[in-house]
């Protein structure tokens, strides 16, 4: 199979850092590149391929058999719906749409026209999300009884220059940042049966939130917390403790514990602890810590590679549109309980 023609929708950061993903690859050549604002043509132009300022435009002229969606998370219905309509296969951006409704719309596209859509929860791709999951699945952990996440960062003044990141409805790190680490929840653990959020914007008095405390209960009955805050000085982020993005100052902390009746693991430095003597266990024998062996791989480029074979038919979506929704449906779900102080069911939303 020769080169699939590929081409990008929006052309902010991350739709920048796409066009140079697909433009290097050897399997697959960027064709063009869409978006409203003229200013983004210099992408285009530094690629050495045509700029369009619609959707349409784009579609017509370059007729690719797969995009990539990265503009802003209201428009990603109508773009989606737009590219469906002609056929086009997709990668979009997490998360998937900005409400439940709207990623529903998007899943109807996909299935009246038969496109293949993949949602860009690029994590799912990275070895070491997908060797706790293997080691979860596979029992090394005994039974999952519990799971904790810390996402505390400090973001700049100047991050919150763009109006949007401080204010309803996609500001706040929830949707910008913790749908990631949630989507990882359901991607290892397993679906999330209820929900129950506390959150606050008392550190930048925000209309939005800065900082949240979450506790879960999944479907297998294990139970996790997640402690989150843009607005503290900390080293414990999947961004800084796992190095997938160069631009975080990188640690050598953990910042998940996925703890079972048979060991723990400690993530992303993939600690395994259990007892020495797994005939003996409890609270006075000696635990022995061992590192589980992970290759490391970029999650993008990975994840633009399964995308071709998405398009070409080689294999399904890692995640698809209506996994993706049920991932935002978490999301709100959370946002929901903080709004309320009620605990909430993310399968009522999508209902």
């Amino acid at each position: 199979m020769g080169k699939i023609a590929l081409a990008v929708i929006g052309a902010g950061s991350i739709g920048a850092k796409h066009a140079e993903l697909v433009n290097s690859h050897t399997g697959c050549r960027l064709v063009g590149i869409a978006d409203s604002d003229p200013s983004r043509k210099s992408i285009a132009d530094r690629f050495g391929v045509p700029f369009c300022a619609s959707v349409e435009e784009l579609l017509r002229r370059q007729r690719p058999a797969g995009v990539i969606i990265a503009t802003p998370n209201a428009t990603h219905a109508n773009v989606s719906l737009t590219c469906a309509e002609h056929g086009v296969h997709m990668l979009v951006e997490k998360p998937i749409a900005d409400t439940v409704n709207a990623a529903r719309r998007i899943v109807g596209a996909g299935k009246k026209h038969g496109v293949r859509i993949l949602v860009g929860h690029h994590r799912r791709h990275n070895p070491l999300v997908q060797t706790t999951r293997e080691l979860i699945r596979q029992g090394a952990l005994g039974k999952l009884v519990t799971v904790s996440v810390f996402w505390l960062i400090l973001k700049p003044d100047d991050y919150f220059a763009t109006s949007w990141r401080r204010e309803p409805p996609g500001g706040g790190p929830l949707l910008i940042n913790l749908i990631h680490d949630l989507d990882i929840l359901r991607f290892v653990c397993g679906d999330v049966v209820s929900v129950y959020a506390r959150t606050s914007a008392q550190a930048r008095d925000f209309d939005v939130e800065d900082s949240l405390s979450i506790s879960l209960r999944f479907a297998n009955g294990a139970l996790g917390t997640v402690l989150a805050s843009d607005a503290v000085a900390a080293p414990w982020s999947y961004e800084a403790t796992t190095g997938e993005n160069s631009m975080y100052f990188r640690t050598t902390e953990n910042c998940c514990h996925f703890t079972g009746s048979a060991g723990s693991l400690a993530f992303p430095k993939m600690e395994m602890w259990r007892y020495a003597d797994a005939r003996q266990p409890g609270w006075t024998q000696p635990l022995e810590r061992t590192q589980v062996p992970v290759g490391r791989r970029d999650p993008l480029t990975v994840q633009l590679e399964h995308f071709r074979r998405v398009v070409i038919g080689e294999e399904p979506p890692v995640i698809d549109a209506e996994e993706a929704t049920r991932s935002l449906a978490l999301v709100h779900a959370v946002k929901t309980s903080g709004a309320t102080g009620n605990a909430v069911e993310p399968a009522t939303l999508l209902r």
